[in-house]
């Protein structure tokens, strides 16, 4: 059992280090469980980061990289088109969101939350969040882990939810774990991000997700104009 010795008022008084050699052994022995070697700093370290980390952590800037051929898209809202839905309606189609480290969340069906599998397959179109909505996330401690927890909540709450594809899809998951994250965007909102502020993966990506909308819209022209 490690044991220690407190100085007296006094010794302490003449030798001013003293006080501090003992605060560090109060941390790096364990004085209740019996242990005789000196437990390491790790788990101070490790419990450090669970509460937040060091105090210069929030204003670190985290990782932002796109890799559409692992299709990781951190901190984005991501979009995929619906056969036939899309094609008829190219406005239409699955929304996701996707976390610190890119894997894509999608409310799917009922009671269904994917994660790291998006349900449509490949992502077509992506929102990435700005520095202002960053700064959003720096107000309320370290970014990644503020978007990450708004993210598991919503999870947690659509998981119990029935699907219905007018007022409770995925667009409203979406936009409800960016409300958990402190921003002010409603499921209309992340669509008109997606489409008007956000990018293209690809270019084959996207002919396949709009190119039979065109061709449709051809076809009917074409028809109309012989007929």
């Amino acid at each position: 059992r490690a044991k220690l010795v407190v100085p007296s008022m006094a010794e302490a008084h003449t030798t001013g280090d003293i006080g501090m050699k003992y605060c560090v052994a109060d941390v790096s022995f364990d004085l209740e469980g019996g242990d005789e070697d000196a437990r390491p700093s790790d788990e101070h370290a490790e419990m450090k980061n669970m509460i937040g980390g060091d105090d210069n952590s929030s204003h670190s800037m985290p990782d932002m990289e796109i890799d559409p051929r692992n299709e990781r898209y951190p901190f984005s809202i991501v979009w995929g088109p619906l056969p036939c839905l899309t094609w008829c309606m190219p406005c239409v189609g699955h929304m996701g969101i996707a976390d610190s480290r890119g894997r894509v969340h999608d409310f799917a069906g009922p009671y269904t939350v994917n994660t790291g599998h998006f349900m449509t397959g490949r992502v077509v179109m992506y929102y990435q969040i700005n520095k202002q909505e960053l700064e959003l996330l720096k107000a309320k401690g370290e970014p990644g882990r503020v978007w990450d927890q708004a993210i598991a909540l919503g999870d947690r709450t659509y998981s119990n939810l029935m699907h219905n594809i007018c007022c409770q899809n995925c667009h409203h998951h979406t936009a409800q774990c960016t409300k958990n994250a402190g921003m002010k965007i409603n499921w209309w909102q992340a669509a008109v991000l997606v489409f008007f502020k956000g990018k293209c993966v690809s270019m084959d990506r996207t002919l396949f997700a709009f190119g039979p909308f065109v061709l449709i819209a051809v076809f009917i022209i074409l028809m109309s104009i012989l007929a």
